[in-house]
């Protein structure tokens, strides 16, 4: 989940782009939800998975369950990674 109004944000975000590869997406599907023009999706992603609202911050969803959830600076690509990969 992004905030285009945060500058944490978009630090967060562009760490994550400059080490995300195609590879990556050829393996995983990965969504960027913009908080700004999208905050009742956000709100319908806290109800169903029981996550905190933050922003900036990251999902693992796993079979219809969040199984990781990281934000502002505590999101790394090699966490995120990995976490994909269990």
């Amino acid at each position: 989940k992004h905030s285009t109004r945060c500058n944490i944000s978009s630090a967060a975000l562009a760490r994550l782009e400059r080490c995300w590869t195609p590879a990556d997406d050829d393996r995983h599907a990965a969504y960027l939800l913009d908080l700004i023009r999208h905050r009742d999706v956000s709100d319908a992603i806290t109800q169903r998975y029981g996550v905190q609202h933050e922003s900036p911050q990251v999902l693992v969803v796993h079979h219809g369950q969040c199984i990781y959830a990281e934000s502002h600076f505590g999101i790394r690509y090699a966490e995120v990674i990995a976490q994909l990969e269990a």
